[in-house]
């Protein structure tokens, strides 16, 4: 046993379980729930007491039956001690049990269905008549079927499930499995019992309970053994119809990931519910997947299209963890980046297949691939594969690294060794450890198998150090000297931080897209590397496609050879965003100049591809946040410029959807509006200000459709909106028929100008009338808004402790709240301040963010320090101002 393994936080191996039987009753009146278990356990030594774990419930009684005994009565408890910190109760029993014997462990138990989204919870919505209606839910990853039910709650403590359900006769009761029967009670009750489920892990143990409809369909089992998967999304009554996308996305990728990972789907159905209050966007309970309502359904007729794309990927990455997690668990939450890095990366390859014009792969480069890089760029990082201890420390790793890194990392492997190489060695895997647990080794070593290479000796740095490089690249003549040093966001890296020789395929490519030529596979294992070019060549760049997980420093000369290369569109796609993020990075960070990355963003200003858009918007939108306080004639400046850059582009394009545009072209037209609205071009804030008093005053439906209202929410509020117009929007919020433009009107009420209508804004987010789960919306939009940052941060200050309190147990939420509240700030004053608030406050379970935050603080900081001087030069030079 490793060092880190003995530090974790693990319960006794004196017992162990095979099977639960459950029978739970929950009282949707009263909001509380009784429990009945039957544990079967192995006895692994001679013992008289049992430790498991037990959050917030009630243990009424517990007795042991021994298999040993020639009597069933077995032994009642002598003893039940709780250990809050711990999360466990200790049941010592009257006579010592042996080893190499089986025995029943019953207990009855009592416990609160709140409204805290987590463990076994209560959940409301009012239903089509305006009443309120109330539903049952479970979210036990990571640490949480402790509080619905006494358990050995550790990923490695697999056992199979029995589980009955007691409600009420008209409502849904569902699980993992199938109904195998379903009986009426008296007093208006049923018990509903359910099929067996494989051997599993209890997080994944699920059950949800309410008034529900759904739409249904099978896959053809072509792929799955020629068994049919009953697959079905359900939802609210009245809302199930708007499933229908999620239903079609979720037959076909249960098809394609049977065929790609070789291995049939196990159980005979899978489940897609809508829970109006939950906190993550969806949890991957074998067979009962569990959705906030905005990520599995879509109205063709009243949803943005956006969410469209976020419903493709959620439901394949949902899917793909039946398998990566489900089928074969990661052995402890240090692993957990086999779960979500498989689950990102396999997500997106199963989009890609079934919707190819999105170019869905081009999208990762400027979102999920920056996303991983950016977190990864600051000290206060953390490994893909992190030691991980107790209950409290699970929660902080749900982030950047474990999803966008570990999908990074894979990405880059893939590409190393060949995708159907890779695969290959995934299918082996995966039937390898089936039903099983397994390590970040077990896949390096299904890997080597498959490929003929040593995996596990160039990918371990990759997934047990922080970090990641960024190759500074000199020219002398057609030779390249290339030197790898770690990359962090706040500066270079000491001596001392700089001790890792990570493995880097560099992706060398040579001319045009149509005839580009990479140099081989030429590997940096080394701090520096000479590459000799051939004497002729339009012009090189490294990380072709942008597959490697690394930055490149290029000198400032090859960097404006590159931005005419773009210019001459003889740059691919995904090619076009690396070059761009990775001046952005770098000129952030000090290893190159801010005006270096303005000159190359102005070779732009043909561009029509919206992904390449994306990461043109990305980067003066971090630019203008972090000048947010600079002197106004310099931010005002960096509008022109951004005015000038889209301008050409929304005059083209306009303001009207047709049923002919493809999905990425109706993207296109929402993010140029936004950015031409947001740098306050005076054509576009006019005709968004007509749009929307033809919307509200006439109720002209037409006159915004739903992909721009967000978009005009946002403009209208920014230039010109007072209260008639917050009061327009707040309206909209009260009657959206839908949770997704809920989000958005939400979200557009957080761009509000006047201090009285910011604090308005303030306290909605926080009122009855928007759901716990949705207050992240509304601090989006706080936190974008440059005039109610200050006010944001303010309001976190003051009204801590009840935020705290109130999400307490929705700890991924309050971090979010954390770091909307500080992290755009740009001043050594403000670091100061924020450490000083919490200087008096045990931080224990949100360190990792916050201290995220304070050093994203350090580096905006430090780049306006050095570079405002540059900015302002470059705008004079180019007349964005006098």
């Amino acid at each position: 046993m490793s060092k880190e393994e003995d530090k974790r936080v693990l319960l006794p191996t004196n017992v162990r379980p095979t099977h639960y039987t459950l029978t739970i009753t929950p009282d949707l009146v009263n909001f509380t729930f009784k429990g009945s278990e039957v544990v079967n356990l192995n006895i692994n030594e001679n013992t008289n007491v049992i430790t498991l774990h037990a959050n917030d419930i009630e243990i009424k009684s517990a007795k042991l039956v021994n298999s040993a005994l020639k009597t069933n009565q077995g032994f009642r408890t002598v003893n039940i001690a709780k250990n809050a910190e711990t999360q466990t109760v200790t049941l010592t029993f009257p006579q010592e049990i042996s080893a190499k014997t089986t025995a029943t462990l019953h207990i009855e138990y009592t416990g609160i269905l709140d409204d805290k989204m987590l463990g076994f919870y209560r959940s409301s919505y009012k239903d089509q008549d305006g009443k309120t209606r109330y539903m049952a839910s479970t979210q036990f990853e990571a640490t949480e079927a402790r509080r619905a039910f006494p358990s050995w709650d550790e990923p490695a403590i697999k056992s199979t499930f029995d589980i009955t359900l007691i409600v009420p006769a008209e409502m849904t009761a569902l699980s993992n499995m199938n109904v195998v029967s379903e009986t009426r009670l008296g007093d208006g009750k049923k018990e509903v019992k359910f099929a067996r489920t494989p051997i599993m892990s209890t997080y994944l143990v699920a059950f949800v309970v309410g008034d529900l409809g759904y739409v249904e369909s099978f896959t053809t089992g072509k792929h799955n053994g020629g068994k049919s998967v009953t697959v079905r999304v359900y939802a609210p009554k009245g809302e199930e119809r708007h499933g229908d996308f999620a239903l079609k996305i979720a037959t076909d990728t249960l098809e394609y990931f049977a065929e790609v990972f070789g291995i049939p789907y196990p159980l005979p159905k899978c489940d897609m519910v809508a829970i109006p209050d939950f906190e993550a966007g969806a949890m991957e309970n074998w067979g009962l997947i569990t959705y906030r309502t905005t990520a599995v359904l879509y109205d063709p007729k009243a949803s943005d299209a956006k969410f469209k794309q976020r419903i493709a990927y959620t439901v394949s990455h949902e899917l793909a963890h039946q398998w990566f997690g489900n089928l074969v668990t990661m052995e402890w939450w240090t692993d957990l980046w086999l779960n979500e890095g498989f689950a990102t990366w396999v997500g997106y390859l199963a989009v890609d297949k079934l919707f190819p014009d999105w170019e869905i792969w081009n999208q990762y480069v400027t979102e999920g691939f920056q996303r991983g890089l950016q977190l990864d760029a600051l000290r206060s990082s953390h490994p893909i594969e992190v030691p991980v201890n107790d209950s409290s420390e699970i929660h902080q790793i749900f982030d950047a690294i474990s999803y966008y890194k570990g999908a990074n990392v894979i990405r880059m492997l893939s590409a190393f060794l060949g995708e159907k190489v890779f695969l290959s060695g995934v299918k082996r895997y995966l039937m390898r450890h089936k039903f099983s647990n397994a390590s970040t080794d077990d896949l390096w070593k299904a890997l080597t198998e498959e490929s003929g290479n040593d995996v596990s000796k160039f990918m371990t740095l990759w997934t047990k150090m922080a970090g990641h490089p960024v190759l500074t690249v000199e020219e002398t003549g057609n030779t390249l000297k290339i030197r790898q040093c770690r990359f962090l966001s706040s500066g270079v890296a000491s001596p001392e931080e700089d001790n890792t020789v990570w493995w880097v395929p560099l992706g060398v490519d040579l001319g045009p897209t149509e005839t580009h030529h990479e140099i081989g596979s030429v590997v940096l294992t080394q701090k520096e590397m000479t590459l000799v070019l051939p004497e002729k060549y339009d012009f090189y760049q490294l990380n072709a496609r942008k597959t490697g997980v690394f930055r490149v420093n290029y000198t400032p000369e090859r960097l404006s050879k590159l931005g005419q290369a773009v210019k001459k569109g003889l740059i691919g796609t995904s090619d076009r965003i690396g070059i761009m993020a990775d001046a952005g990075a770098l000129a952030a960070s000090g290893y190159g100049k801010t005006s270096g990355l303005l000159n190359f963003i102005k070779n732009f200003e043909d561009e029509e591809q919206y992904i390449v858009w994306i990461e043109i918007n990305s980067r003066l939108s971090n630019l203008l946040n972090v000048w947010f306080e600079q002197p106004d004639h310099i931010y005002q400046g960096l509008l022109k410029f951004q005015r000038q850059l889209v301008s050409k582009l929304v005059a083209k394009l306009g303001w009207e959807y047709s049923d002919n545009d493809d999905y990425l072209t109706t993207m296109l037209r929402s993010l140029v509006i936004k950015m031409a609205g947001r740098a306050n071009d005076p054509d576009t804030v006019k005709e968004a200000h007509r749009r929307f008093h033809s919307f509200t005053k006439r109720n002209e439906e037409s006159a915004l459709h739903p992909n721009i209202r967000g978009v005009v929410f946002e403009i209208v509020l920014s230039y010109g909106g007072g209260n008639e117009e917050f009061d327009s929007i707040l309206k909209y919020y009260s009657e959206a028929r839908t949770a997704d433009q809920k989000v958005v009107a939400l979200t557009g009420l957080g761009f509000a100008q006047s201090d009285d209508l910011i604090q308005r804004a303030l306290k909605f987010s926080t009122s009855e009338e928007v759901r716990n789960q949705d207050i992240i919306y509304a601090f989006n939009g706080l936190q974008a808004n440059r005039k109610s940052r200050r006010a944001l941060w303010n309001f976190v200050k003051e009204n801590f402790y009840m935020l705290h309190e109130r999400y307490a147990k929705s700890l991924a939420l309050f971090e979010h709240i954390i770091k909307f509240g500080t992290e755009l700030f740009a001043s050594e004053d403000d670091i100061k301040d924020v450490e000083k608030f919490f200087s008096n406050k045990n931080c224990k379970e949100f360190e990792r963010p916050l201290q995220q935050s304070i050093e994203n603080i350090r580096a905006n900081a430090a780049w306006v320090e050095r570079d405002a001087k540059d900015v302002e030069e470059w705008l004079k030079t180019n007349g964005y101002i006098q």
